[in-house]
């Protein structure tokens, strides 16, 4: 009797395990699938979603229901993955400075709410995080409750160098090679995800990191197996970064336009992404130039009255571009387009955080910047996607809608292969399998 009754339990089990399951499963129905990759958009798609992971992805007539599933019509409307900002800098209300007291576990989160309510459900910190970021990484990780974050931890510059003028001591500055290996080893037992550097003179401005310096980063870096990332302008550091390992690139080139065949083809080879980050350059005049952008419900759904009024003090203020300010923007715009034609992975980035630049808000921009660069809407869906994935390393999670993916998903009003403003015309937005109640989410 008593084996009787195990054996009658174990059957229940097996019977009632499934259906458990089940009651987590999402269908989406009716939708256009934009999945993130060169793909043409799918007409009248499904996508099975099962706890936290995308189960299946393809023509509706293709893709089963599974038994209990909740059915959502969307019918009209357009499927993309979770955009992805790889430039991110949290803990800063992205008002007319960087102020390093602003940097809270709870700033972290609003600025991480504010990606998440504009559909970027991953961002990358690189350079100025501290603890209390460490912290809640830690715990998202676990189980994310708003966007994704991976971190550079503090990265590293020259004694004085950028961007020690507006972050302060915030950036690493070692003193020499055995100070600038000891630090590279703290970072490792913090857990980071990549190592970020700043290497830039801003022309003569500012010291530059010595090379013997980013040679001696990236050599401890990778006996950690740390990817190493950086902040370049001049195509004569960018060469000599990648040639001593260099992982990723923040920023374009932006002294010539002449960029040389192995470089290009060592970037191709590997893999190795630019995230040009063009809205920083823009930024010098952007709200300068259209100081009513300021009074959008976007901008002032994100900051205080008081940060606003700042923000329209300093737009008022600022200078008009300087002629080698206007060219340096035009040739990154060139560059950035010349390198994705050329089969370079190019992703998206916006310096969120940074003077001005307002998080998430501004990753749209960035997205619009890429139009006018001369990228077709689903090459910029890409790159805020499966390039941005691939970029990030974990090609194999996120970055595109398909069977064994991680739930990250934007439901959308409109096209935004039509019109790449379109990505901001959200329905829903869904988190690691969770649809997001995003007028709940706390931006200020």
């Amino acid at each position: 009797m008593r084996n009787s009754l195990i054996a009658l339990a174990a059957v229940a089990v097996s019977c009632t395990a499934p259906q458990a399951m089940r009651r987590d499963a999402k269908i989406i129905r009716g939708v256009t699938l934009i999945d993130g990759t060169d793909a043409v958009p799918v007409a009248n798609a499904a996508v099975v979603v099962e706890g936290n992971k995308i189960t299946a992805a393809g023509p509706a007539s293709t893709v089963a229901a599974p038994e209990g599933a909740e059915k959502i019509d969307a019918t009209g409307k357009f499927l993309i993955p979770g955009l992805m900002d790889l430039h991110v800098h949290l803990g800063s209300t992205g008002g007319p400075g960087f102020r390093p007291d602003d940097y809270t576990r709870d700033r972290v989160l609003q600025n991480l709410n504010s990606y998440l309510y504009f559909g970027i459900t991953t961002v990358r910190s690189v350079g100025t995080e501290r603890g209390a970021g460490m912290l809640l990484r830690g715990e998202e990780r676990r189980k994310p409750t708003t966007a994704r974050m991976f971190t550079a931890g503090r990265g590293f510059t020259a004694p004085g160098g950028h961007p020690s003028q507006e972050i302060g001591a915030i950036a690493r500055q070692p003193k020499d090679e055995g100070d600038a290996r000891a630090q590279v080893r703290e970072l490792a037992g913090q857990g980071v995800d990549l190592i970020k550097i700043w290497i830039d003179g801003r022309r003569g401005q500012s010291p530059k990191i010595e090379a013997k310096v980013i040679e001696t980063i990236l050599d401890e870096a990778s006996k950690h197996k740390i990817p190493v990332h950086a902040h370049i302008h001049s195509l004569a550091d960018t060469r000599h970064f990648l040639e001593h390992g260099g992982a990723g690139l923040l920023h374009m080139v932006r002294d010539t336009e002449d960029l040389p065949k192995e470089m290009v083809d060592h970037l191709k080879t590997r893999r190795i992404a630019f995230v040009p980050t063009l809205i920083r350059q823009e930024l010098a005049w952007y709200y300068r130039d259209k100081p009513e952008r300021l009074d959008s419900p976007d901008v002032t759904g994100l900051v205080t009255p008081d940060t606003l009024r700042a923000m329209k003090e300093a737009a008022a203020s600022a200078p008009a571009p300087t002629d080698l300010a206007k060219k340096d923007f035009d040739i990154a715009l060139r560059n950035s387009k010349k390198l994705a034609a050329l089969g370079v992975p190019i992703a998206i980035g916006s310096d969120g955080g940074s003077q001005m630049d307002l998080p998430g808000l501004m990753t749209h921009r960035e997205c619009e910047l890429f139009v006018q660069a001369g990228f077709t809407p689903i090459e910029v869906i890409r790159a805020a996607t499966s390039n941005a994935a691939l970029a990030l390393g974990r090609q194999d999670e996120l970055g595109s809608i398909a069977a064994g993916k991680l739930a990250d998903l934007v439901l959308l009003d409109a096209d935004p292969t039509a019109d790449v403003t379109n990505l901001k015309r959200i329905h829903r937005v869904m988190l690691d399998g969770n649809w997001v109640d995003r007028g709940s989410l706390r931006l200020k």
